[in-house]
């Protein structure tokens, strides 16, 4: 596929996640984080996923977007984009990008989300256009550019264009509030 926005768009949009992201993160104390089922919407009906495991969840999809960006460079295809036009390779993503990570601290997944955050809109910001618009080295079905590759991985419906925590939380004072409500 071809990218339906541009990459200025892409980026500004993107921006928008992680700040909205980031406010919920400041609003959140470390025991609300963790409390399981508590992020229901849009999940898989056997799953009890906390906010932590939400952010978990969003990192996964950003991290192997920055991955196929960077095998798009050298000319390598990302396994993520045939896994995400299969509907089990897409639900495997989904499920293993929470599993892969319950192990670890909730200040490494919040420095994880931080990070992955951080060097993705470094590289839309490094990128040129001529690069977001840049064919697919690889036989594909219909004409991709790298910049709907990138939407292959970041924009499953029903995702908004580069907006993931919408979808999961509509509304982060709400969701807050009835964290709390809970205690």
């Amino acid at each position: 596929m071809r990218a339906t926005v541009s990459r200025d768009e892409a980026l500004r949009l993107l921006k928008l996640e992680h700040q909205e992201t980031r406010d919920l993160i400041a609003k959140l104390t470390d025991d609300e984080m963790i409390i399981p089922n508590t992020v229901r919407r849009h999940m898989y009906s056997d799953q009890n996923c906390s906010f932590k495991d939400l952010l978990a969840h969003l990192v996964c999809y950003e991290a192997y977007s920055v991955e196929a960006i960077e095998d798009w460079k050298i000319k390598a295809k990302h396994w993520a984009i045939d896994a995400m036009k299969d509907p089990i390779g897409g639900r495997d993503i989904h499920y293993n990008g929470i599993l892969d990570r319950r192990s670890i601290s909730l200040q490494e997944q919040i420095d994880e989300y931080n990070t992955v955050a951080d060097k993705f809109e470094q590289i839309l910001s490094d990128m040129t256009d001529d690069e977001w618009r840049e064919e697919a080295f690889y036989p594909v079905d219909e004409s991709t550019d790298l910049g709907g590759m990138i939407e292959d991985i970041m924009v499953v419906g029903p995702r908004p264009m580069y907006r993931h925590l919408p979808v999961h939380v509509p509304n982060a004072d709400a969701y807050t509030a009835s964290l709390r409500i809970t205690k």
